[in-house]
């Protein structure tokens, strides 16, 4: 499951070049989020505790490589009540 128009850009493949071929614009709203996001998933994911996401080092990476526009989407949504559309799975 993913967000609609979300790309898959794995912590270990940032490069400056990678970064700027996947998101060429850094004005771009960047909304940075893991598996382990979502509650009520069809397909479980173990749920972390938020200083020990990998978001935290996503986000300090983007702002280390000029993104500014960098948001989480927070710690635990649920798939059942979130506004974001979400793809991959029948999850409604």
């Amino acid at each position: 499951m993913r967000v609609k128009g979300a790309i898959n850009l794995p912590f270990t493949d940032f490069t400056a070049q990678t970064l700027a071929q996947r998101i060429p614009s850094s004005q771009t709203r960047v909304l940075i989020y893991c598996n382990n996001n979502f509650l009520d998933s069809p397909r479980a994911f173990a749920t972390k505790a938020p200083a020990a996401s990998l978001n935290l080092s996503t986000f300090t990476a983007l702002r280390s490589y000029g993104y500014r526009n960098v948001y989480e989407l927070g710690e635990l949504i649920s798939v059942h009540e979130t506004q974001l559309e979400l793809v991959g799975t029948d999850h409604r």
